[in-house]
């Protein structure tokens, strides 16, 4: 029985961790004849992750712990050995690397490189350790990557010139409705827009909140709802009350039940900076939220644009996003223009332009209504997860038989 080990931190339930569970207990179930273990590069696991992976993992090994004592990190070769000697104890043939493209050379010396693929959800846009990073692209050899964007952005940015497999991610089955939904127009209460995202400056959400003060400048009658924790979290609720808005904003922390969040809000407002791919874009759409999302990165692949949202050119220079109370910190140098094909400087959304989206989307009943359900039909049919699950695995068999 071949074994999959996946190195992979789970320390909190945001999207990658969310997808990474949600992904072993289905493979678990379509590939029994591959066992499903953790390399767990922290010590602990968040709880809620817990009670999901407990059946899941048939192995489980800290890789940076030995009887309990945190191995130091110089000379790497102690946390190699230590790896090296857990991973050949729980029988592993090939090792995922989840997302890191840092502190993770320990982990392909003790595998080998040439066993091990480097599943990529973003990390290609992390700044700091530049030269580390740029080692370990030169090194992997296969990847998966979320989006044609991260695809590109390994290439332009660090040189990869390994073998890639473009597996687009997919709805979470714990997200998956039945059948389509349409949402009904607000005509009788205030329209509800909605953030789902960390609380960080990357995330853009200092714009979402100039856009529903503008919007309810405008008499537009509107509520802004906020999925998410993160350092941002005072500074943005003093925003929304210098704004104005503060009555008129609410802030929700982490959401356990984002089913109940989307099926709550009208539409989704996501303005980052960068984004690799977008789950939260397809997670609102299949609930009938159209998004209205910045075209950066591999946003314009997770949201059809007319059809599940509409997609915004981002147009402000970081001083402008400054001037908004953007912060910049954990803004990467670059991001990727989908339409051009390049890497450019980052560029925040106009909130004037977010704004008239809004406003176009609600403008009438019958229009609105029906990118509701288109949005909901084509992520029920374009992202089943199963599939998306085949497609990785069909690319470990591959590296598997080779």
């Amino acid at each position: 029985m071949p074994g999959l080990m996946h190195f992979v931190s789970l320390q909190g339930p945001a999207g990658v961790e969310l997808h990474y569970s949600e992904f072993v207990q289905r493979a678990v179930v379509r590939y029994p004849e591959w066992t499903q273990s953790w390399l767990n590069p922290k010590k602990t696991m968040h709880p809620s992750l817990q009670a999901d992976l407990s059946a899941s993992h048939t192995h489980t090994i800290l890789g940076k712990y030995r009887w309990g004592i945190k191995l130091p990190s110089k000379p790497e070769w102690i946390r190699s050995w230590h790896c090296g000697r857990a991973l050949s104890h729980a029988k592993t043939d090939i090792l995922m690397i989840w997302n890191r493209t840092a502190r993770a050379h320990f982990v392909l010396d003790a595998m080998g490189e040439e066993n091990c693929i480097h599943w990529e959800h973003g990390s290609a846009w992390h700044p700091g350790r530049e030269a580390e990073r740029e080692r370990y692209f030169h090194r992997i050899p296969m990847a998966i990557v979320n989006s044609n964007a991260s695809a590109r952005v390994m290439k332009l940015l660090w040189g990869y010139s390994g073998q890639t497999r473009i597996c687009l991610n997919a709805l979470r089955p714990s997200l998956t409705p039945r059948e389509p939904i349409q949402k009904q127009y607000p005509s009788n209460r205030a329209i509800r827009l909605g953030v789902a995202a960390r609380l960080m400056p990357v995330k853009g959400i200092a714009v979402v909140l100039h856009t529903t003060a503008m919007l309810k400048q405008q008499s537009v009658d509107v509520e802004l709802h906020i999925a998410g924790a993160g350092v941002e979290r005072e500074r943005l609720r003093a925003l929304a009350k210098n704004l104005g808005i503060a009555s008129a904003t609410q802030f929700h922390g982490s959401v356990r039940d984002m089913e109940h969040f989307y099926r709550s809000i009208d539409c989704l407002v996501h303005a980052p900076l960068t984004e690799a791919f977008g789950l939260v874009a397809i997670e609102a759409g299949v609930h009938g939220c159209p998004a209205i999302v910045t075209a950066v990165d591999g946003l314009p692949e997770a949201v059809k644009d007319g059809v599940s949202g509409h997609c915004i050119t981002p147009t402000l220079a970081l001083t402008e996003y400054a001037e908004l109370a953007g912060a910049s910190d954990g803004i990467p140098e670059c991001v990727y223009d989908p339409v051009e094909d390049v890497l450019c400087t980052p560029k925040a959304a106009d909130p004037t332009v977010l704004a008239e989206a809004v406003r176009k989307l609600f403008s009438d009943a019958e229009s609105y209504e029906r990118i509701s359900r288109s949005a909901s039909e084509h992520v029920l049919a374009e992202r089943q997860f199963d599939r998306h699950v085949d497609q990785v695995m069909n690319v470990v068999n591959g590296v598997l038989a080779r």
